[in-house]
């Protein structure tokens, strides 16, 4: 299993990561993709489900900035209404966009998880970087052309990590 593309952690959708959890993990602050990860590609504001996950992670002294590929208009408008710090085009798998993301949220990369859907841009990046990566399942609909061939080359990928889940979510690399 190539370590690049092993994410830290597996589970369902962000909403399934608690307070308890991150704190237990020493997680602080948490990056997360915004297109397939917060909400689908064709909504443009938060649902309530995700207005009160980051209302309590927030509440518990969790930081949350959104690190997203897409443009400045889509990010910005998804992050205002949830007072959080936002990059935009931010280029993943490449860092600098991670970088820009850990500045916002002022920690260390040791207290830092990112969150994201794609093995090949998310789960890379963190993993390059050196901070924990959660690899969740994509919401909504198709991602077009380009987006729907990344699933597929995922497919194999995602299989046999789904073997490898432990009981937190953590996957198991021996």
């Amino acid at each position: 299993m190539n370590l690049l593309l092993t994410p830290s952690f597996y589970i369902s959708r962000v909403t399934d990561l608690t307070p308890e959890w991150l704190w237990a993990h020493k997680i602080r602050g948490v990056l997360t993709d915004l297109d397939d990860t917060l909400a689908a590609r064709t909504c443009s504001l938060p649902k309530q489900e995700t207005i009160q996950w980051i209302a309590e992670l927030k509440q518990q002294g969790i930081q949350i900035c959104i690190v997203s590929n897409n443009h400045k208009k889509r990010t910005e408008t998804f992050a205002r209404p949830l007072e959080i710090g936002f990059v935009y085009n931010a280029c993943k798998p490449f860092l600098w966009g991670l970088e820009a993301g850990l500045a916002v949220l002022g920690r260390k990369k040791e207290e830092v998880a990112l969150i994201g859907d794609q093995i090949f841009t998310d789960i890379k990046a963190a993993n390059r970087m050196g901070i924990r990566s959660i690899l969740v399942e994509p919401i909504g609909p198709s991602g077009g052309l380009y987006v729907d061939w990344k699933r597929r080359k995922e497919l194999p990928l995602r299989t046999e990590l789904q073997k490898r889940i432990g009981p937190d979510g953590a996957i198991v690399t021996g």
